[in-house]
């Protein structure tokens, strides 16, 4: 299949054989390209040959984890929107990988993921090509300036929506109880 026909490519890494060829099955049948990656190591070697324009990583795998990958990856700079996947985590590995960066966390065994992966997508796409942040002081530490830019970006989301936090905490790509974890962190009065 042609990659310019498709609605975008999307690297699914999974140690659970069943559950990655039944997603992929899902995703080529609406027309995304999809690859597999069974272990961080195989996910490595991929991303450095490949990009992509989503990525759906599970928490628990053998070697390497994905919450470590994440992490590392993101150090890195890497830019590519990552979605958790886990059966079995735990609240605190959602935090967790939240605050690494991850912009969605799924619940396995997957149901209904479409329209969030297609809502994902056509939010980031736009971002990554169109839009820089300025005015930022790079002697700042980064989760200083983080913290700046986040609290810059929810004020703006919430002001222009009416201080509607479910209709913000879709634009942010975050559940509403994470966004409003957030909010309280920064300081932000919801009224």
């Amino acid at each position: 299949m042609n990659e310019e026909s498709t609605f975008g490519k999307i690297l699914i890494i999974d140690d659970e054989k069943d559950n990655t060829e039944i997603i992929k099955d899902i995703l080529e049948d609406v027309n995304y390209t999809t690859v597999l990656a069974r272990s961080a190591i195989e996910a490595k070697a991929i991303v450095a040959a490949n990009s992509f324009d989503l990525i759906l990583l599970d928490v628990w795998m053998p070697g390497q984890d994905g919450i470590s990958l994440l992490s590392e990856w993101y150090s890195e700079g890497f830019s590519t929107p990552i979605v958790m996947m886990s059966g079995h985590a735990e609240p605190s590995d959602i935090v967790k990988a939240m605050k690494l960066g991850a912009i969605d966390f799924l619940k396995k065994p997957l149901h209904d993921f479409l329209p969030i992966l297609r809502n994902i997508m056509t939010r980031s796409l736009p971002e990554k090509s169109t839009q820089q942040v300025s005015g930022i002081d790079y002697s700042l530490k980064l989760k200083e300036a983080r913290n700046i830019f986040e609290s810059q970006y929810l004020l703006h989301h919430l002001e222009v929506n009416d201080n509607n936090i479910a209709i913000v905490a879709e634009i942010a790509g975050l559940e509403r109880t994470t966004l409003y974890r957030k909010l309280k962190d920064l300081g932000i009065d919801k009224k």
